[in-house]
């Protein structure tokens, strides 16, 4: 097979050509025959003292070349195990956390080669990052950092719990999965782009947003739930859709819509939107009156001191709150469903989310002119398939199941990298004080327990 010649081997073949042209057209030889270096350079357009190292080089390897600079040795490359690999992952975390500065390979790398004992080169940093997941990109809200809070972290592997156990059973133990959202639409919704020209002026934007709809549906991998659909015209144009959505609203349609068309016990999926958690057990707060606060103290068998005062008496509502009792969690129970709340900032494991996206593109698609909004919302949710939810809920399942894999691993490794840590920053000082008296070693073990403590409150505090 005929390999190709670079641009570099074509610049010579045509230098020799012209030589050998201005050789036939002279009629005779240009350069001293003698002198071969001479005549090669001349013919090749290269100097003659590159010539010789050309010829030096071909003849110390039998006329085998190599591209300079292509077998050149770099730093060395440091053999990292998953403990450095985590580490530099911390260092990242460190700049943003700790130092409030961006990380760039040019401030990073002095710091892992000091502090991580790293002796690679700066590139070979950069291909570690992008194998940790880091990628040097636009940057994003601070829905990601948010998400890895502890109390948020906490509730999204309890909910990644009830989900992933309830697909592991057996198929005829299963409970469906049946998610529920709300969402909204104004009757001037329309694509933003379409094919028009001097003659075809095609789809025209409304100056006016319109009257606005709210939309409430529910749905499994099976499809949407029958006659679930809600649609209904809103009358407040300037707050948040969920203004429109109320406790009684809400309650009306699980009562009459949802739960008369769901066959058997279920799964449901909601967020935490407040209508979704009235809650009926619901302890005093800093805005109630301290008689109030006595009151539901006595109520709940809860024994004070008739002499404290407010900030005391709210310590203990805080020490012996129960856990929230949520009113649509009781009414879906007495009829077999279990409720399982999404994870705040977590709306990428509801596949409505994706069925909301594949609706208002069908409704967006056919409102030409004046079309009746109402009429082409239900249209165009009755022209879901079931195959578009399968395929929604087999891409939630896949986030699922990256952040339960990634939690796996980096918690642990989290974990190990603390130990490490508190093993190597042990200062002999630090071991004299601990070692005077037995009441220092308890105060660091005090210390770490308020820690796990304020952990727990954090998850379980339903005010979050």
């Amino acid at each position: 097979m005929n390999k190709t010649i670079r641009s570099s081997g074509r610049v010579v073949i045509y230098h020799v050509f012209l030589r050998c042209l201005a050789e036939s057209q002279a009629g005779q030889v240009l350069s001293d025959i003698e002198d071969v270096y001479q005549r090669t350079a001349d013919m090749t357009g290269k100097s003659v003292n590159t010539v010789r190292k050309i010829v030096e080089e071909g003849e110390k390897n039998n006329g085998i070349f190599s591209t300079p600079g292509k077998n050149r040795k770099g730093r060395p490359k440091k053999d990292l195990d998953n403990f450095d690999l985590c580490a530099i992952r911390q260092k990242v975390h460190f700049f943003y956390s700790v130092k409030k500065q961006v990380p760039t390979l040019r401030n990073l790398l002095p710091v892992v080669r000091e502090d991580l004992g790293y002796d690679g080169s700066r590139e070979h940093l950069r291909k570690i990052l992008h194998s940790l997941g880091f990628s040097y990109k636009k940057c994003k809200t601070d829905r990601s950092a948010l998400i890895e809070k502890p109390n948020i972290a906490a509730k999204r592997e309890q909910y990644l719990k009830i989900i992933m156990e309830n697909r592991n059973l057996p198929l005829e133990l299963q409970k469906e999965i049946i998610y529920l959202d709300e969402s909204y639409i104004h009757s001037s919704y329309k694509l933003k782009k379409c094919w028009q020209s001097v003659d075809v002026s095609g789809v025209k934007h409304n100056i006016s947003k319109g009257k606005r709809y709210i939309i409430v549906h529910a749905g499994s991998e099976k499809g949407f739930v029958p006659n679930a659909l809600l649609i209904f015209s809103g009358t407040n144009k300037n707050d948040d859709y969920h203004s429109e959505m109320n406790k009684y609203n809400f309650t009306k349609w699980v009562t009459e819509k949802l739960i008369p068309n769901l066959r058997e016990p279920s799964i449901i999926v909601m967020d935490n939107a407040p209508y979704h958690s009235v809650v009926l057990n619901k302890a005093p707060t800093s805005i109630s009156k301290v008689a109030e606060i006595k009151l539901w103290l006595l109520e709940n068998n809860i024994t004070f001191e008739d002499s404290l005062r407010k900030p005391q008496l709210l310590m203990l509502v805080k020490q012996h709150k129960p856990e929230p009792i949520y009113e649509i969690d009781h009414i879906l129970g007495d009829h077999g469903h279990t409720v399982v709340r999404l994870p705040p900032y977590h709306c990428d494991l509801n596949p409505i989310e994706l069925i909301w996206g594949i609706a208002k593109h069908k409704i967006a698609s056919v409102n030409v002119g004046s079309s009746d909004i109402k009429v082409a919302a239900e249209q165009a949710f009755s022209d879901i398939t079931a195959e578009d939810w399968k395929n929604s809920c087999k891409h939630v399942m896949k986030i699922e199941k990256e952040y339960y894999d990634r939690g796996a691993i980096m918690y642990e490794q989290m974990e190990q990298l603390v130990i490490n840590l508190r093993d190597d920053s042990s200062s002999d000082s630090e071991l004299e004080y601990s070692s005077d008296s037995e009441g220092a070693g308890s105060s660091s073990q005090n210390v770490s327990f308020s820690g796990i403590e304020y952990l727990d409150e954090s998850v379980f505090d339903s005010s979050d």
